[in-house]
């Protein structure tokens, strides 16, 4: 073959080529825009994904920085606290030590009274405790020994306080015997009776 003919077979094959591309880029033109679209909406969202997350991590950072913060102003107020407590506890030891007789403060004029409060409560308790076993035994003894004389016989001035309309302050009162016992004696001599 002549390189005539391979030339000229060379250039209408180029020429062939150059007519049949024009059309396959009018034909995939809607398709190629499509795409480039696809990409360009998907570079805005990941710079908008990359933009959030840069803002999440500013925030994060900066949440840390104040719980840092946070966290250090509750060690020296800790601190503080804990010195305070201790020179009072020094304080309070020393004052103990030096004067066994306590200072008339509010500190512990609260506690006195807080403490007398409850001596109070307590010898009431213990008060109430031995009115009523002094009561079941004297219920124990007027039932066990019914040959004896009756309470009206035992307790003849209670009765006769009872019977001019004293109250039970005033009968316990003048016969020395506690408010809870006159009233358990007058409720045995009421089953006495009946």
């Amino acid at each position: 073959m002549s390189p005539w003919i391979i030339i000229v077979i060379l250039g209408a094959c180029a020429i062939a080529y150059a007519c049949i591309m024009p059309r396959k880029n009018k034909v995939q033109e809607p398709g190629h825009q499509l795409v480039q679209e696809m990409e360009s909406t998907l570079e805005h969202y990941m710079t908008e994904i990359e933009n959030d997350n840069d803002a999440l991590i500013q925030r994060v950072a900066e949440m840390k920085g104040e719980a840092t913060a946070a966290d250090q102003r509750m060690q020296l107020q800790l601190q503080e606290l804990q010195q305070r407590l201790d020179q009072l506890e020094q304080s309070k030891k020393n004052e103990a030590v030096a004067s066994p007789v306590p200072h008339s403060g509010n500190v512990s004029v609260q506690s006195s009274e807080g403490l007398q409060a409850q001596a109070l409560v307590k010898s009431v308790q213990a008060e109430a405790a031995q009115q009523a076993l002094e009561a079941d035994q004297q219920t124990s003894e007027v039932e066990s020994l019914p040959g004896r004389e009756s309470i009206k016989d035992r307790y003849a001035e209670l009765f006769n306080l009872h019977a001019e309309g004293k109250s039970m302050d005033a009968i316990s009162k003048q016969t020395g015997i506690q408010r809870g016992e006159v009233q358990l004696i007058l409720q045995l001599a009421e089953r006495e009776e009946s």
